[in-house]
């Protein structure tokens, strides 16, 4: 999986255009930032950012071309060369707005930072530092997936297919913040399963590994801190007694929750909403006032099909998709391999499925109300700021349900079948990945 992912991304790096990857510029930015060794940014007349390299913004503006949406963003051979003629300088700086990432911890751009900390001393140029900050995203990204993969106890073929949809890949070779989001989730995913199904107890180190790989998933997005939940499919006779399992799923909780909740406290004056008709607490004092209305509106955003087609491989902001039949494909290779699994004879109980179900449910639904509240306005009876790819990091806890039983797993025609489609599938994909990008940003 890791071998073919970094050929898959490692294409992606250069295939994809500088900043048509949703929010690339503002992630720039605040990785940048954080490169300086700065927690928070500053809030002037409205917006909020910081004293930046003035050529960041220069290289954004001469590969965007002032284009104000996707249908208008072209790339050109001639683009790229302006913007790498263009020196980093770092002491010639102007404030730099990045309202929309501000608000994000250091801990998603822990790979980004580190390279462009590294570089800078050299100072190569932003559009240089920018593909070197790429290539270490993806990096870490499929070291975290890999690692995902080897601890899952079952469908390994599964959750290395969610790894490699061309939407995950495609986030990774950029400089978004969902990509160190989505590995840390896999890990998130894998790692109670492993402890579940294991035949020994959980030993402390693991316990303590699970604990920091939630907070850090917190840290990252606080939207899927509800994976937390998952420590519940671990049985109950795995522990010394019931006081010990509810004192760690409290500590595994609550500590996410207190450290984010600290963080967001340590924030306040620097939001800046997204829209003028977006109020947060006004926003929370209307779900509040009309609970099945909001309910409503929430289930249908969570349950919208478009959004599971689209999650496949919809690239720039809701911009150019690979076609229907790619993406309906891609899910049913995923459905079959879910069923199959293709791997040992481990059960999985009723009881373990209904945990997964229920944890999808609550975190997708708190994802839906994070977007609810920050960008849709006050009283509004629907949310469209969903976008598909926040459904990735969440998409293997669907997936665990539809898994036959141990015999079938374990079968000679689940070895075999499973391992060909997964490849074939991903092959596919990427092909049609390149096709659907060289057309829209070179054609």
């Amino acid at each position: 999986m890791f071998v073919f992912g970094l050929l898959f991304g490692g294409s992606l790096v250069f295939l994809t255009p500088p900043y048509s990857v949703p929010d690339e510029q503002t992630h720039f930015y605040r990785a940048y930032h954080c490169s300086q060794g700065k927690l928070y940014a500053s809030k002037r007349g409205g917006a909020t950012g910081d004293d930046l390299p003035s050529s960041l913004t220069k290289t954004f503006v001469a590969i965007t071309d002032q284009a104000e949406n996707d249908e208008q963003f072209m790339i050109s051979w001639a683009k790229i060369d302006k913007a790498s003629r263009i020196a980093l300088d770092p002491q010639r700086r102007q404030f730099t707005v990045f309202s929309n990432t501000a608000l994000y911890t250091p801990v998603p751009y822990l790979p980004i930072s580190a390279v462009i900390w590294v570089t800078h001393f050299w100072e190569p140029t932003p559009l240089a530092m920018l593909y070197m900050a790429r290539v270490a995203n993806l990096i870490v990204y499929l070291l975290l997936a890999a690692a995902a993969v080897r601890l899952m106890p079952i469908h390994k073929w599964t959750l290395a297919l969610v790894a490699l949809i061309p939407m995950s890949v495609y986030l990774a070779a950029s400089l978004s913040a969902d990509a160190m989001t989505l590995g840390l989730s896999l890990l998130v995913i894998a790692m109670p399963l492993n402890l579940a199904m294991g035949s020994e107890r959980p030993s402390r180190r693991s316990l303590m590994m699970l604990g920091l790989l939630l907070v850090l998933l917190a840290l990252s997005k606080q939207a899927y801190m509800g994976l937390a939940l998952l420590f519940f499919v671990i049985p109950g006779k795995k522990f010394s007694s019931p006081g010990r399992r509810w004192l760690i799923a409290a500590i595994f909780i609550g500590m996410p929750l207190v450290i984010d909740a600290a963080w967001t406290y340590s924030l306040r004056g620097l939001y800046v909403p997204m829209r003028s008709c977006v109020d947060p607490q006004a926003q929370l004092r209307w779900i509040f006032g009309h609970p099945w209305s909001y309910t409503a509106a929430m289930f249908k955003a969570i349950y919208h099909l478009d959004s599971y087609s689209l999650m496949i491989g919809v690239f720039g902001w809701m911009g150019p998709h690979l076609p229907p039949w790619i993406r309906q494909t891609y899910w049913a290779a995923l459905g079959i391999t879910a069923l199959l699994d293709g791997g040992k004879p481990l059960p999985l109980s009723f009881r373990a499925k209904v945990v997964a179900f229920g944890v999808y449910v609550f975190t997708a639904s708190a994802m839906a109300t994070f977007v609810y509240l920050s960008w849709e306005c006050v009283g509004v009876k629907s949310i469209r700021g969903i976008q598909p790819r926040y459904f990735l990091p969440i998409v293997p806890l669907l997936l665990l349900l539809p898994r036959g039983g141990a015999k079938l797993a374990s079968s000679r025609f689940a070895l075999a079948v499973v391992p060909v489609i997964a490849m074939s599938i991903t092959v596919l994909a990427a092909g049609a990945t390149w096709w659907t990008l060289i057309k829209r940003y070179y054609w």
